[in-house]
């Protein structure tokens, strides 16, 4: 069985402009896309989707991680439940 807690990760995002980390947002606001989201160290003001647009590359490279992890882990369940079996080979 697959732990799937195993393959959360945290992202962190940068600021497009000076690539600080820390933002200011308003909290009820905050799971909105429209949501603006103030870089402090720059003073950029941008939207939570723009933001999340701008880091793509970022997250990609994350998921990317998580799905190279997944593929083995399931290759390996894989080969384990068939082992032995001399009808079925995995390559």
């Amino acid at each position: 069985m697959i732990d799937r807690g195993k393959y959360d990760r945290t992202v962190t995002l940068h600021c497009p402009t000076c690539g600080g980390t820390d933002f200011k947002y308003e909290a009820e606001t905050a799971h909105e896309d429209s949501a603006l989201i103030t870089c402090p160290s720059c003073g950029l003001t941008i939207t939570k989707s723009d933001l999340i647009a701008s880091n793509g590359e970022n997250i990609d490279a994350h998921l990317d991680e998580v799905k190279a992890e997944v593929m083995q882990d399931i290759t390996k369940s894989l080969r384990d439940a068939f082992k032995g079996n001399k009808f079925i080979k995995l390559k």
